[in-house]
């Protein structure tokens, strides 16, 4: 990376990617929590000027009062010629519950994304900025007890749908994902019936040489059960900015 002054105001490419996740007022305690928290940044140039950060990748357990939470923001930029920069985090709290018979297992949520892309010379240059934040909820009933705590910290890889190998009893995410210059500009969000979302805004404006896209999502989990069971909870939050110049623009 070369050593500058430049700063995303000034910089022709600039991509950015920030997203929260919270996750409050849970009925039940943690049986046991795992949470991992990854960084990397790429920036390579061949003789331009490339940032590539992650800043405040964090992830936040507490007791007293029960919440989890997560947040980052990743933001590359960059000028003149030939360069690449990439930034990217993720994240991943893993929780589990014991729920008693006849008991209803709730938790409230809020989640936001925040993409930002830019560039000055269409031809040459391109920023992508992309964001998720999902939860999913398992019955992980079937796993004996002792084996639990291993299950779980396994579970921390990227193959985490191969390991359980069973559908989620419900789930929600948020996803967007800007490309400029390009197509395939989203943001959107899927939940399953027991996800009750309570308020919700959003703004996306896409085409030309800059683009944006912001949501914030609050809502709530509730279900009963009918017998004793074991519940994990799997959160994420990913973010990635990438920007690229391949030659010297004309601007």
């Amino acid at each position: 990376m070369t050593t500058s002054t430049l700063t995303p105001s000034q910089a022709a490419t600039f991509a950015f990617s920030q997203g929260e996740l919270n996750l409050t007022h849970f009925s039940e305690t943690f049986s046991i929590i795992e949470q991992q928290n990854h960084g990397d940044t790429s920036p390579v140039t061949k003789g331009g000027i490339v940032e590539a950060q992650n800043i405040h990748a964090l992830i936040n357990v507490t007791d007293q009062p029960l919440s989890a939470s997560t947040s980052a923001l990743s933001q590359a930029f960059g000028n003149t010629k030939d360069y690449l920069g990439t930034a990217k985090t993720q994240a991943k709290i893993i929780g589990n519950f014991d729920v008693d018979t006849g008991k209803v297992f709730s938790f409230e949520f809020s989640a936001t994304l925040d993409l930002q892309t830019r560039i000055a010379a269409p031809k040459v240059e391109k920023a992508k900025a992309s964001g998720d934040i999902s939860f999913k909820l398992f019955d992980t009933t079937d796993i004996p007890q002792q084996n639990l705590p291993d299950f779980l910290a396994s579970l921390l890889s990227d193959d985490t749908t191969n390991k359980i190998q069973k559908s989620a009893l419900d789930f929600f995410s948020l996803t967007g994902n800007l490309n400029t210059l390009g197509n395939n500009d989203s943001i959107a969000k899927e939940k399953s019936q027991n996800v009750t979302i309570t308020s919700e805004d959003k703004k996306f404006s896409v085409g030309g040489t800059q683009e944006f896209a912001k949501a914030s999502v609050k809502g709530s989990f509730k279900r009963s059960f009918a017998k004793k069971t074991n519940l994990t909870l799997i959160a994420l939050r990913r973010s990635q900015a990438v920007v690229t110049a391949s030659e010297h623009p004309n601007t």
